[in-house]
């Protein structure tokens, strides 16, 4: 299996055993960068397993060509939002480390809602992480630490290893470039270090619908469809929009904006003839069909009546 995955193509929640090919334990990199730490770690600990998950295209591509060329292994990627990552992919209970080095501190009021490692997520973490799984965390931010330490004691469900919440010196750390040249600087880095102690009273599984690939409109009309489009469907934290329909020679093909939570997508959706000549939804077989994309097909359904 390629380093680099899709994860569109990937169960939901990831079967691990048949990614890695093996039963190691499972550690996650969010935001790998170049790839640099996960090289190291993974050469560092040939038991175990190494995903990492960066929202960054091309962040992923250039770890996945440093990971190729040295032939690292034990080392799967996917570009993807971190929330997303771990509500669609990452079974419960199945992470025993969590690395983030130096996550975006987002210092600007206006953008605190911008930061990952706020309750909801330590309590997603949690429930993807093993008993006594553990949270990594460096940063140079003093400010975002303390907002860590207060978020982690609000949820009840993390020990800090640290009789400070954190540390200057951390054994069997790896220092990527940019953290060198920050220590060479002068910046104080902070590292934190927490156990899993307890399990959320909630699961976060994103949930999947049962959306048939084929879908009967038997009373389509396109000046319907046209009367949508660009319209905003929302429900909860779901919106979808119809963006483009594209005349083809058998029908139309709709270029679909889907939101849900943290996981935004574009789908290609096809609307044509069947054949007894009746016209029909048909939604690919690997889109992953979350309340977004119900709610968009109800809305079709709700037009051809």
């Amino acid at each position: 299996m390629d380093i680099g995955l899709n994860w569109r193509d990937l169960d939901k929640p990831v079967d691990w055993k048949s990614v890695f090919r093996n039963k190691n334990p499972i550690d996650c990199e969010i935001g790998f960068g170049n790839g640099d730490f996960l090289i190291k770690k993974s050469t560092l600990h040939p038991e175990r397993n190494f995903f990492g998950i960066d929202y960054s295209i091309e962040s992923f591509r250039r770890a996945k060509k440093t990971i190729e060329k040295t032939n690292t292994p034990r080392v799967k990627l996917v570009c993807l939002e971190a929330k997303a990552a771990f509500i669609v992919l990452i079974p419960e209970k199945s992470i025993s480390h969590i690395y983030l080095n130096f996550p975006d501190p987002w210092p600007k009021k206006k953008h605190y809602k911008n930061r990952l490692l706020d309750k909801e997520f330590l309590k997603i973490a949690a429930s993807c992480s093993t008993n006594k799984g553990k949270i990594i965390i460096a940063t140079d931010d003093p400010f975002y630490r303390d907002f860590i330490l207060e978020e982690i004691s609000a949820v009840h469900l993390w020990e800090p290893l640290f009789r400070k919440g954190w540390t200057n010196e951390l054994s069997d750390h790896f220092s990527t470039k940019y953290e060198k040249k920050w220590r060479n600087e002068g910046k104080e880095i902070f590292y934190m270090m927490f156990q899993k102690k307890a399990d959320p009273e909630v699961s976060f599984r994103m949930r999947e619908y049962k959306i048939p690939a084929k879908i009967y409109l038997p009373n389509f009309s396109l000046s319907n469809l046209k009367k949508i489009r660009g319209e905003s469907i929302c429900k909860k934290d779901s919106v979808s929009k119809l963006l483009k329909i594209t005349e083809k020679t058998n029908g139309f093909a709709l270029t679909v904006f889907l939101k849900d939570d943290t996981l935004i997508r574009k789908a290609d959706l096809i609307i044509s003839k069947n054949n007894k000549n009746k016209w029909e939804l048909t939604i690919p077989e690997k889109l992953f069909r979350t309340r977004s994309l119900k709610n968009f097909v109800n809305k079709l359904k709700a037009l051809d009546k």
